[in-house]
């Protein structure tokens, strides 16, 4: 039986799910131009599944072993991002770590948010409880609300922890 969590990429560093309309993006480890062009497929492919005018939200959960992209890197998100703003209500960041380690992680999404278009500013909560609940009224009716997608997260992080270790 599924549990509506389609897993499209999974290794050590990172896994990127889709469930209902929402991208979930698990960062254990670094992103790399590599992992990006990943990302950029997945929410393209996941994107054209959509219903016509239907808008996805992603929901980032950058781990406290996720470092901070390079410049090469950030120059790139900018830009998927940027390209895929028309299609997406939210791009919600959940920073783990606490202190310096979360203010690091907020200030690559200020200088992303920045760059990319003000119509999809890149917000940032401190649990996933709260991103859950800033999505919810944008999910399928019969989806399940906050409370699923926030127990669909979990089963992706799962499911990253499975894998190993990062590099």
């Amino acid at each position: 039986m599924s549990d509506g969590v389609q897993t499209r990429t999974l290794d050590a560093d990172h896994c990127l799910a889709t469930w209902d309309r929402v991208l979930i993006q698990v960062w254990r480890g670094p992103m790399t131009m590599e992992n990006l062009a990943g990302l950029e497929r997945v929410a393209r492919s996941f994107l054209a599944e959509q219903p016509a005018g239907a808008k996805v939200s992603t929901i980032s959960i950058i781990e406290r072993t996720s470092p901070p992209p390079t410049d090469e890197v950030r120059k790139g998100m900018s830009r998927v991002y940027r390209d895929l703003t028309s299609s997406m209500d939210h791009a919600i960041i959940v920073p783990e770590g606490g202190g310096f380690r979360a203010a690091i992680v907020r200030g690559v999404g200020v200088a992303l948010s920045s760059l990319s278009p003000k119509a999809l500013p890149f917000k940032f909560v401190d649990t996933i409880r709260s991103a859950a609940v800033m999505v919810a009224p944008q999910l399928t009716p019969g989806a399940g609300g906050a409370g699923e997608l926030e127990a669909a997260i979990e089963r992706v992080r799962a499911k990253v922890a499975g894998v190993g270790t990062h590099r």
